[in-house]
């Protein structure tokens, strides 16, 4: 039997081999099997409703008592002032479940005793529910960030401007987090006849921002400027992974009860079916996602900022281009453009009754021939490519 040996990136496909000295099939030497792993970092970004009993989340705020005139004399106006509620409801519950099925009998038949164990697959396999519904709970975040939520801090605080540097950046939400610990009503709709002045406790303001604008900025000058510490400033910190669907330039300061899930259930159950001898397993989960008006939150675009930052940063990329103009000769190279500084390499064969050998050969490369250096039996060959490159090759009869 011929030896079949994987190159660095493995198989799909068992590589049977039979022993040079015994000549039996050669077995695993190691064996380990994970799931799939999927958190949801965004869990602390959200404020946390556990319902035990009903479907609707009320939420309401108290406003504050105002002032009334002092009567120091005569009849004191006894009659009742009572606080007034904003109210809020929602119910827009959503269950979903996921499912698996575990068959420990034919776990037994794959797995080699090499690493792994019958009950550590089960836990990998049982894993895949709570990671599937961490991945899901975390987009349904994202998408509830990337709606039309909070008031444009460029207009409520800026003045109709907006940063133009990652310094400009860092000072913008250090004033959009004083905005929110002050009392006003920054970052309430001021169409809403229940916004009423409001300061948001410390502790409950967070701060959304994505893993990429946060690379741009030196932390421990954020966190001085903010007279944190970097563990506390993380602690306020909701830092948004790389990700497609969100924009890295868009900033969040916000009341985290702005922002809330519900969960009525988050429950694991199963199904065993003993005929067949495996079990279904189920994790069901109910729960609410909303945004809530009646709390601080202000948004903030600081594209121009990051693209500055960028620029500071990089240098556009460069290509180059290639041409080739072959006669009675072909390559399996589909190369048209080489990115500046790296290599070019390309095989060409002559056609059925032609030969490379004393065929004509041009290369150049930004307009200078380097044919002496670059070509060899039929092989192009450039280590660093600073300019277009054109390769001429013209076989001749065999």
């Amino acid at each position: 039997m011929a030896s079949n040996v994987t190159d660095y990136f493995g198989s799909k496909e068992f590589p049977v081999n039979d022993n040079e000295v015994y000549g039996l099939v050669e077995t695993i030497a190691s064996q380990r099997i994970a799931s799939v792993k999927s958190y949801n970092r965004l869990d602390n970004a959200f404020f946390e409703y556990i319902v035990d009993n009903g479907k609707v989340v009320e939420e309401a705020v108290i406003k504050m008592a105002q002032k009334q005139t002092f009567v120091k004399t005569g009849s004191p106006n006894l009659a009742p002032k009572d606080p007034v509620f904003a109210p809020r409801y929602f119910n827009n519950w959503e269950a979903k479940q996921y499912q698996t099925t575990i068959r420990r009998n034919d776990i037994r038949k794959i797995i080699a005793n090499k690493g792994v164990g019958v009950e550590q697959v089960v836990a990998e396999i049982l894993d895949t529910l709570t990671q599937g519904e961490g991945f899901e709970d975390y987009n349904t975040m994202i998408n509830i960030f990337n709606q039309d939520v909070g008031f444009d801090a460029s207009t409520t605080i800026f003045g109709d401007a907006h940063p133009k540097s990652i310094k400009g950046v860092i000072y913008a939400i250090r004033e959009m987090y004083n905005a929110l610990k002050a009392t006003n009503k920054i970052g309430l709709d001021p169409n809403d006849s229940d916004s009423f002045d409001q300061a948001t406790p410390v502790e409950d303001i967070r701060i959304l921002i994505s893993e990429t604008l946060l690379n741009m900025f030196d932390v421990v000058e954020l966190a001085n400027i903010f007279n944190l510490s970097k563990e506390e400033l993380f602690g306020k910190l909701v830092v948004v992974p790389f990700d497609a669907n969100y924009p890295a330039y868009k900033i969040l300061v916000y009341d985290r009860k702005a922002f809330g899930r519900g969960t009525r259930l988050y429950e694991m159950s199963q199904d065993i079916i003993g005929k067949g001898l495996y079990t279904n397993e189920y994790l069901t989960v109910d729960r609410c996602y909303f945004y809530n008006g009646l709390f601080k939150c202000l948004s903030l675009d600081v594209r121009e900022a990051v693209e500055a930052g960028k620029t500071a940063m990089f240098d556009a990329n460069v290509y180059y281009s290639v041409t080739e103009t072959l006669t009675h000769a072909s390559t399996e190279s589909d190369v048209d453009s080489v990115l500046a500084g790296r290599s070019f390499e390309a095989l060409y064969t002559a056609d059925a009754g032609y030969t490379l050998t004393g065929a004509t050969v041009s290369v150049t490369m930004g307009g200078t021939d380097i044919t002496a250096s670059a070509y060899a039996d039929g092989k192009v060959t450039i280590d660093e490519v600073t300019g277009n490159v054109v390769v001429s090759i013209s076989a001749v009869s065999a």
